[in-house]
């Protein structure tokens, strides 16, 4: 594991981890979730190390090694959902340079982020994967947005925002029946969840800059102008547990599935694991889903 940064135009520096493989046949590119960081792929891009594949996996903006200290965890920039795509746009370039077939993924936050990047950067790429995703809630992301900048103002863009935090990841924590923690919609997995309530990087509440950031991208990835830029051309792989709470037990998946399909992409596989929930590559059955994973980048 090594340590690698990228310095987008305008000077802001994102640091990440690339995993490089012996005689690799393929690159994989991803930004993780939020609350959480790189090294947290550690065990996945081990294993796909073993099938021939480099990883490189961004930190988001205010995440992993993008801040010194704990208190600068989950704070953005103005304009930090897009600083965070023309991050991701570097890494997928840094990885192509090598001339080897390319697959982007993005896990929760990072599949909105790489959602973007398809419509900002058309088949920067030549595979996509989103994990953990959701889609068809733009009324509600333009309604977030709003709440946000109505209460977000200078003196308290750098301060977490409990209000937001409820509102955007409280019904994350209630959809989740006869739960031991608030967490236990990450995954079956106790363990899993125990080790992110345990890690200090990890579950850090968001700052009311990031929220206001954060619904500022979000309320136009569904727009039609904006889907409508996401080139035919692109291979594109969803996967979500049944029973994560983030794409509403399966139904965001299908609607980006679908929407997709209809807007021409022919390229388009949705798969739907069974008795998982959110981070379905930390499930105690983690190794059918990094199977898949490996084999749609190699296929």
């Amino acid at each position: 594991m090594e340590e690698f940064e990228v310095k987008l135009p305008s000077g802001e520096i994102f640091k990440g981890y690339h995993w490089p493989a012996e005689n690799a046949v393929a690159n994989l590119t991803m930004m993780t979730g939020m609350q959480e960081y790189a090294a947290r792929y550690d065990r996945l891009a081990k294993y796909l190390n073993t099938r021939g594949i480099n990883v490189w996996i961004l930190d988001a903006l205010g995440q992993g090694r993008n801040v010194d200290k704990v208190e600068d965890l989950q704070k953005w920039k103005k304009w930090g959902f897009s600083l965070n795509v023309n991050a991701m746009k570097l890494v997928v370039d840094i990885a192509k340079a090598n001339g080897l077939p390319t697959t982007q993924m993005g896990h929760s936050m990072g599949s909105f982020l790489t959602q973007s990047l398809m419509e900002c950067y058309p088949h920067c790429a030549d595979k996509f994967i989103l994990c953990g995703s959701n889609g068809g809630q733009a009324p509600l992301m333009r309604a977030g947005f709003m709440i946000a900048h109505t209460i977000v103002h200078k003196s308290n863009f750098m301060r977490p925002n409990k209000t937001l935090t409820n509102l955007s990841l409280g019904g994350y924590s209630k959809a989740i029946r006869d739960r031991k923690t608030d967490l236990d919609w990450l995954s079956y997995n106790e363990e899993n969840v125990q080790a992110y309530i345990a890690d200090p990087y990890c579950g850090h509440p968001n700052t009311g800059g990031f929220w206001l950031e954060f619904m500022r991208g979000m309320k136009d990835i569904w727009a039609k102008k904006s889907l409508s830029r996401i080139s035919k051309e692109d291979d594109i792989f969803i996967i979500a547990g049944e029973e994560d709470p983030v794409g509403q037990n399966g139904k965001g998946p299908k609607w980006l599935h679908s929407t997709y399909k209809k807007l021409g992409i022919e390229k388009v596989e949705l798969k739907l694991y069974k008795h998982m929930r959110h981070e379905i590559h930390n499930e105690t059955d983690y190794m059918q889903v990094y199977e898949d994973i490996a084999a749609f980048i190699l296929r």
